[in-house]
């Protein structure tokens, strides 16, 4: 079995990857600004809270976990932006 210390640090990695992503994602210009708008959003929050990391609330860690399913939840979006077929060359 998992310790609670264990649990929640495994949570915050697993958050502080999937930030990481976003971030890289609002530096990608072939990601539509909507979705780049959304992901410099999860940054911000990620950010806003990034200082606490180990002294949090109980309230703060209930936001963190949303946080983490919210980003989770996104991600797939991606997998939907429509690409152009890549122009030949004659």
């Amino acid at each position: 079995m998992t310790s609670n210390d264990a649990k929640n640090e495994m949570l915050v990695t697993v958050l502080t990857d999937l930030a990481e992503i976003c971030k890289k994602l609002t530096d990608n210009s072939a990601v539509p600004e909507t979705l780049r708008v959304q992901a410099r959003q999860f940054v911000a929050e990620f950010n806003s809270v990034a200082p606490y990391r180990g002294k949090g609330t109980a309230a703060q860690h209930a936001q963190g976990e949303a946080r983490l399913v919210r980003i989770a939840r996104f991600l797939p979006t991606v997998l939907q932006v429509q690409a152009e077929p890549r122009a030949t060359v004659a």
